[in-house]
């Protein structure tokens, strides 16, 4: 499907100097032509012959308001020569529709602006699967897959890795940022895969670090592919903190497992099974994960699936190659492929009776409501407008008609209706200063995740302003430097709530704001510069970024000795190494919770010498005794109790998922870490410094002040600790 997503010009815009008529532009959208509003998007421009890269090369796109973004300027991922370079960008689209200006040297000096009409986005809450490989079943399974309203996963199938880096190459984890689950094919893997390819591969493998879902149905090719310091190595199951190896491969002789885990309406055909050969993993007594099908007497004789975690992401592996001909056939292959993709969901959600309504409010919304307060800004009281008003009119008539028409002195109207008018509007300035304030105001809120296995941190944050006046503010915002890390990666961008309401991503219509005007990216996507704001209003901003913890001892800034019993307790201990200290703490591991309280820096807990574990679910829905049953807390939907709705986001299946909360997760999905819990890790979560540092200021050239940072500034930490392997 290379080239799929490309879209000619349609019509030109000029900005500056132009000089010459304006060669048309090759723009590929998204992958494989599907992008979404509100999520990372690559952008990739072929320059056509007589266009030179040399000059600086960006594309604007619109936010939620309708205002024009530009990007920071583009690499240059393939040239040859003067002609045919290929600059790859990366935007988020805030509408639908619309389409992207590319901005350019114009001939003769000057800069072009071209606009190029794109496919219309999907919305934000629409699902994406991507398939690396010929995998028919894959159509089959989304439809088994579709909501209540019929709306069904986008499904993007690629035959070759290469078809999603295509010429331009470059590819990186946050291109996939509006993927939801993806689905690689061994057998579509090349045995040594060229620069592209694996580029391709690094950037999935870093998607799933980041808290993505992978589906690598892999049997016989395994063997092929999963080469040691391969990527697809990775993917494999292997004991802790090492990539999988293939033994041998052994004949499977018999289906009933992948029948029972598939819930198959129809055996096998045995004749399928003829030939068919499935990987004996090495280590298979000490693999990181669970084993959730397999054939002998025990997991450990020939397992077949296993759901592992892989930093902050997890990976089910299949060891039969299902994507063959002779699966085709099966009807099993459908609803096998669906229960490897919504395990964890079903188990979760609550069934379909937990769904919301497409379009609404999500939790991501509702959290960006939270954010969008500020303690010394609150609306008018209704009835406070209400008598202004009806105290206006009445001094219109009867009382300016009473002063002038009934004391026979119709000339005075022109005295007291100017007066009449401005004492009333010096009452409404005034208490709009008396309940919006005259001070610049911020709010922020976060949350860091760190991987105890690999040292990987990722981390989400937050950021509001109010502005008493018109302004134009630069945003930036860096990684928390609490821990000491490397190769840090972050994006800022815009905070808007998904749907169609007003200033929602997929609204029909653009909101209008009364200061509206295009801004831009600095150097990089860590900084906003211009940011447009009217007087009385706010803006939010999102940041997100990637790290890898480092210390002198190692990169564990948890030192754990945890290990499950046969009753799935926890024994050992955590010792903290952090330099701070973590308040509200508390560690959870499958279905049970663990009150630690406030855990110093260089202090240690150990879970049997406490009272005892208590229900996650209870603890998370807040679930308390009521006459002769147990009754749940009301998720209130009204709720702007920040900290409150990051601790529900964070363990959104485990909580119940939209059966409690009546809401989908939107972008703040990727967060949840359920499905590690079940997967041989505990989290540890409590509450320390920011995560995220903001800077916020005031444009040169603007009449506002510089915004200090909000003090006190707390965000929510989370240690993933690996377990040693069950004692009896």
């Amino acid at each position: 499907m290379r080239g799929a997503g490309r879209v000619l010009v349609v019509g030109v815009m000029l900005a500056g100097a132009v000089a010459g008529r304006a060669a048309p532009l090759d723009v590929e959208v998204g992958l494989g032509g599907v992008h979404r509003t509100g999520a990372w998007t690559p952008i990739v421009v072929a320059l056509p012959d007589g266009l030179q890269a040399g000059g600086p090369w960006h594309v604007w796109v619109e936010d939620p308001d309708g205002q024009w973004v530009r990007s920071p300027a583009a690499a240059v991922t393939a040239s040859d020569g003067a002609a045919g370079a290929r600059l790859r960008f990366r935007a988020r689209f805030g509408r639908p529709g619309g389409g992207v200006q590319v901005e350019g040297p114009a001939d003769g000096g000057g800069v072009r602006r071209t606009f190029v009409a794109v496919p219309p986005a999907l919305a934000a809450d629409e699902q994406v699967l991507l398939v690396v490989g010929e995998f028919v079943a894959a159509e089959r399974a989304a439809r088994l897959m579709a909501r209540e309203g019929g709306a069904q996963p986008r499904v993007i199938s690629v035959a070759d890795p290469l078809d999603l880096a295509g010429e331009a190459g470059g590819m990186t984890a946050r291109d996939l940022d509006a993927i939801d689950r993806v689905v690689v094919c061994g057998t579509a893997l090349a045995t040594e895969p060229g620069d592209l390819a694996r580029d391709v591969l690094e950037s999935i493998d870093g998607w799933v670090r980041g808290g993505g879902s992978l589906v690598f149905i892999a049997g016989e090719s395994a063997a092929r592919v999963a080469t040691p310091e391969s990527t697809p190595a990775r993917w494999l199951p292997g004991p802790l903190g090492m990539p999988g190896r293939i033994e041998r491969l052994v004949p499977l002789r018999r289906s009933a497992a992948l029948e029972t885990f598939g819930r198959a309406g129809r055996p096998l055909d045995k004749a399928a099974l003829a030939g068919l050969q499935v990987p004996l993993l090495a280590d298979a007594g000490r693999l990181d994960g669970s084993v959730v099908a397999f054939e002998g007497r025990k997991a450990s004789d020939l397992p077949l699936v296993v759901r592992s975690v892989h930093g902050f992401g997890t990976i089910t592996w299949l060891g039969v190659d299902i994507d063959r001909l002779a699966f085709r056939s099966w009807p099993g292959t459908d609803t096998l492929l669906v229960e490897l993709l919504e395990q964890h969901e079903r188990t979760a959600a609550g069934g379909r009776a937990g769904e919301s309504a497409r379009g609404a409010l999500d939790l991501t919304g509702q959290l960006r409501t939270a954010i969008d307060r500020f303690p010394r800004v609150a609306s008018v009281p209704f009835e406070l407008v209400a008598g202004l008003g009806l105290l206006y009119v009445a001094c219109l008539y009867p009382l300016d008609w009473w002063l002038t028409a009934r004391g026979g002195r119709p000339a005075l109207a022109w005295i007291s209706l100017p007066v009449i008018v401005a004492l009333f509007s010096g009452l409404a300035w005034g208490t709009g200063q008396r309940w919006k304030g005259a001070e610049w105001q911020g709010s922020a809120a976060g949350i860091v995740d760190v991987d105890a296995v690999s040292g990987g941190m990722r981390g989400r944050g937050w950021s509001g302003t109010w502005s008493p006046a018109n302004g134009a503010l630069d945003v930036a915002a860096a990684s928390a430097d609490a821990l000491a890390a490397e190769g840090r990666d972050l994006a800022v961008s815009w905070c808007a709530a998904a749907g169609r309401g007003l200033g929602g991503t997929d609204a029909p219509t653009s909101h209008p704001a009364l200061g509206a005007r295009d801004y831009r990216y600095a150097e990089s996507l860590a900084g906003l510069a211009g940011v447009p704001i009217a007087a009385d209003s706010s803006r939010l901003f999102e940041a997100e970024w990637t790290a890898r913890a480092t210390a002198d001892d190692g990169p564990v800034p948890i030192a754990s000795t945890l290990v499950r019993d046969a009753q799935a307790a926890l024994r050992g201990a955590v010792e903290s190494r952090l330099p701070f200290a973590l308040e509200r703490c508390v560690l959870v591991h499958a279905g049970w919770l663990y009150d630690v309280g406030r855990l110093e820096a260089g202090g240690r807990f150990e879970p049997a010498a406490g009272r005892g574990p208590r229900s996650l679910a209870g603890a998370l829905t807040r679930r308390a005794a009521a006459k002769d049953r147990d009754v749940s807390e009301r998720w209130d939907t009204a709720s702007t109790d920040v900290d409150r709705i990051l601790e529900i986001a964070g363990l959104y299946r485990a909580a119940g998922g939209s059966s409690y909360t009546s809401l989908d997760a939107g972008r703040l999905a990727r967060l949840d870490l359920s499905p590690v819990l079940d997967t041989g890790r505990a989290v540890l979560i409590g509450r320390g410094p920011a995560g995220t540092r903001w800077r916020v200021q005031a444009g040169p050239g603007h009449d506002a002040s510089p915004l200090a940072p909000a003090a006190d500034q707390t965000a929510i930490w989370r240690f993933v600790l690996p377990l040693e392997p069950r004692q009896p």
